[in-house]
């Protein structure tokens, strides 16, 4: 089976699973029996359930977030992030409730990592100084449990709310890299 079907079956199958029940209640077996794709072809392509989940998260982050590299306005790659998430709420709640170590929530955490570095390294910022690593990795980690309990909460705040605090957190020496206009 051709790699692109196979992770269109297998993210729709995880997808509809999570509305109902948390990435750590399901197996592999859950997943492949509801996409219709074998063991061996799960497997073929992805490590686990998590790997799955993740691997998807990544075109979601590519479509969205990571188009700030190619000039789209910090504003406008956050919301659209944060924007797909609401409208699948139940997928991400119910991932988010992992706490596994290849659950979202670490992959979000090192991929955020490695983004802001990736910036950070283009504008000149030395990211191998101990204190730049730790005061990006505390922005990144503030952000990320904040947003949790957002996402666990419903969203209720809007976008643009959680947004306006992300930004505020931003560290002062980082923030002209990724809000240039402030």
């Amino acid at each position: 089976m051709e790699k692109k079907l196979c992770d269109k079956l297998l993210f729709d199958a995880l997808s509809s699973l999570l509305q109902f029940n948390t990435i750590d209640k399901l197996t592999v077996s859950d997943i492949i029996k509801e996409a219709g794709v074998s063991r061996s072809t799960f497997y073929r392509y992805y490590c686990d359930k998590h790997d799955l989940l993740n691997s998807n998260y990544e075109k979601i982050l590519e479509n969205t977030l990571y188009r700030f590299k190619e000039g789209v306005k910090w504003e406008d790659a956050v919301y659209s992030i944060y924007h797909v998430i609401k409208i699948n709420l139940k997928l991400f709640q119910n991932a988010f409730k992992s706490s596994d170590v290849n659950s979202l929530k670490n992959y979000i955490f090192n991929m955020s990592r490695t983004f802001h570095l990736e910036i950070l390294e283009k504008n000149g910022v030395n990211i191998r100084e101990w204190k730049n690593i730790k005061v990006l990795e505390s922005y990144i980690y503030g952000n990320l449990e904040i947003m949790q309990i957002w996402i666990l909460e419903g969203m209720d705040e809007s976008i643009e709310d959680m947004m306006e605090v992300f930004d505020r957190g931003i560290p002062s020496e980082f923030i002209k890299y990724f809000k240039p206009s402030s």
